[in-house]
């Protein structure tokens, strides 16, 4: 009797294995599949079904049942390919779920043939570009996520979706306002949108949602939110830009416990330790009193020589090869490159380095009538050129990519010179002239990454450097490109050092040049980092308009100003008339008009709203093409 049993167990087994053996992959299906796991960077099998992360069902066919894919999970699989054109075969597709990978490019428009489909999970990957217009079509669509991607463009897509449950978009460069259609989603549950800096609100008032987030600081790289005004009937009357308000405090109630003698021992406590601290503080500071004074005594007794070359590169390889700086007047046989109100910049062949280039820039002291100096002007110059050698010494300390590295100085009396890596495609304003002139091109792409580069020095000067740095004179003339055209800040840390330097005004001992020069500083005449904020935003202007701050263009506007000119431009109908001419029709006009907007924000009046330069940094990178 138990044989019987087990012989027919084995021939329902048996029966059940022949039956699945004989469906097969429906062949639209089996073709497409291949396609999609070749461009997904996944070995096929013979039999796709077998393997973890394709589902298949069965499905009637024309005479018998056949297999069909229904679900495609590869999360966390390291995939760094693309989502293929083929997807769009796969009629019977409900979930496709490629989260934690590195794909990248667009989602292929084909992917709306795929009707059934219930689940559409990208997050974290590399996709980018537009989200397929007529998404809304799959309206079976329960959970949408793309968070953590690149996606750009508006939200135009989301139409409306009666089913859908969740829907996320954190963490990528959408553009435009928030649709009101979300509204009509009477499903939705949970909305994500915070972290697209671009994105401009308010988001519709829905009672069904159990979570919402919709900060729209990309992963709080931009602590602030810009909002460019719109236009309206009284675009004049309204400020150009206005800053999302800040959220109101919450007020917390702390319990006081009243206890005497606790209060008793605290205040006890503090007595005593005010008085150690007191005691203690009047010994450091006379030790720290009496070895500052050893130390500048040892300093001027060593550094009586003003004349010592101090080297900050490697590429300078002994101190004989500038020997000739020691010299009385020893550029006088140089190339001159450049001059400017006090001082000049001579191109030189660095000597023993096989033809490598150097830049000398001579900075020239004001002089004074030697009948006129006094034993305290005497001092006070003293002082004066300790104080530069000082500045210049943390200046020479620094490296950065965006930055222009200062590889030597020689002080003399009379002058300073500084050495530099020359930079054989001149300057920012040098190419500029150039395309206006017709005899050079500057694409946007190129542009974009000049504009990137000096965003990411100025953030190291602001913030990263263990000693803050304010530039005091950015602008395209301070910007030098090297051989790969990346964008080098050039002059940094010299403006305050050097006063007198070519790079102000001396007429009128304003710091800076007209037109980028930030309005507060007229009133206050200090620097701050905002004012760089300001110089920069001026400089992003002039790389999209393709005109500087003073072009004749603007004195004939009833503006008179570039920036007040923008502010008006861009809240206009018709924004685009600002971009360059010679940019339009390339494709990148909103990539463009968002550059603007980021130059309206570093150009606010009121220097608090301005964003700070690793704001900028991250607002820039975020815009890709």
């Amino acid at each position: 009797m138990a044989s019987n049993f087990h012989f027919f167990l084995l021939y329902l087994v048996t029966l059940f294995l022949f039956a699945q053996a004989r469906l097969n992959l429906y062949p639209q299906d089996h073709a497409a599949l291949l396609l999609v796991q070749k461009d997904l960077g996944i070995i096929a099998l013979n039999n796709p079904c077998t393997l973890a992360g394709i589902s298949c069902e069965r499905r009637p066919g024309n005479r018998t049942q056949v297999l069909r894919v229904t679900r495609i999970v590869f999360r966390s699989n390291g995939l760094k390919g693309t989502l293929s054109s083929a997807i769009g075969k796969l009629s019977e597709l409900k979930e496709l779920s490629l989260s934690d990978n590195q794909l990248s490019e667009q989602i292929p428009i084909q992917i709306l043939d795929c009707r059934k489909l219930e689940i559409l999970e990208l997050q974290r990957n590399r996709f980018s570009g537009k989200i397929p217009y007529e998404l809304s079509s799959l309206n079976r669509l329960r959970v949408v996520d793309f968070s953590s991607n690149e996606f750009s463009g508006n939200l135009d897509f989301l139409k409306y979706f009666p089913n859908l449950e969740k829907l996320s978009l954190a963490d990528n460069m959408f553009t435009g306002k928030i649709p009101f259609s979300l509204k009509s989603f009477r499903n939705l549950r949970f909305l994500n949108i915070s972290g697209n800096s671009f994105l401009e609100g308010p988001v519709p008032v829905m009672s069904q949602i159990e979570h919402l987030s919709a900060d729209l600081n990309r992963n709080n790289a931009v602590p602030k939110r810009y909002i460019l005004a719109e236009n309206s009937t009284r675009s004049n009357q309204i400020s150009a830009m206005v800053p999302a308000p800040a959220p109101a405090p919450v007020n917390r109630v702390v319990p006081v416990v009243h206890k005497r003698n606790k209060k008793k021992r605290k205040l006890r406590s503090w007595f005593l330790g005010f008085l150690a601290g007191t005691f203690a503080g009047g010994i450091s500071a006379v030790i720290f009193s009496l070895l500052f004074k050893l130390v500048m005594f040892f300093v001027r007794r060593g550094k009586n020589d003003s004349s010592s070359l101090t080297i900050f590169s490697p590429l300078i390889k002994k101190a004989e090869d500038l020997a000739f700086l020691e010299m009385e007047d020893g550029v006088a046989s140089l190339e001159m490159i450049g001059k400017g109100g006090c001082g000049e910049v001579y191109r030189a062949e660095l000597p023993g380095s096989n033809g490598k280039i150097i830049a000398i820039k001579k900075i020239i002291q004001s002089p004074m009538d030697a009948a006129e100096i006094t034993e305290e002007d005497t001092k006070a110059l003293n002082k004066k050129m300790r104080q530069v050698k000082s500045e210049i010494q943390i200046v020479g300390q620094i490296r950065h990519r965006n930055l222009l590295p200062l590889l030597a100085h020689m002080p003399r009396p009379d002058c300073h010179y500084l050495v530099y890596e020359y930079m054989k495609n001149g300057s920012l304003q040098d190419i500029l002239q150039q395309v206006t002139e017709g005899t050079r091109e500057l694409d946007w792409l190129g542009r974009h990454r000049i504009a990137a580069g000096v965003a990411a020095g100025l953030e190291y000067l602001h913030i990263n450097h263990t000693q803050r740095i304010i530039h005091r004179d950015l602008k395209p003339a301070n910007i030098l490109l090297d051989d790969d055209m990346e964008a080098r800040i050039a002059d940094f840390g010299l403006a305050k050092a050097v006063p007198d330097a070519h790079t102000h005004i001396t007429t009128s001992n304003v710091a800076g040049t007209m037109g980028y020069i930030a309005p507060e500083y007229y009133q206050t005449l200090k620097f701050t980092d905002k004012c760089d904020i300001y110089s920069f935003g001026v400089v992003l202007a002039v790389l999209v308009i393709g005109k500087g701050p003073s072009d004749e263009y603007f004195q004939h506007t009833s503006e008179m100003s570039l920036v007040k000119w923008l502010r008006n431009v861009m809240t206009s109908d018709d924004p685009k008339i600002a971009i360059d001419p010679k940019l339009r029709g390339n494709g990148y006009e909103e990539q463009m008009l968002l550059v603007l907007k980021i130059a309206c924000f570093c150009t606010l009046d009121n220097p608090k709203e301005r964003p700070n330069s690793k704001d900028v940094r991250c607002m820039l990178t975020q815009i890709k093409h």
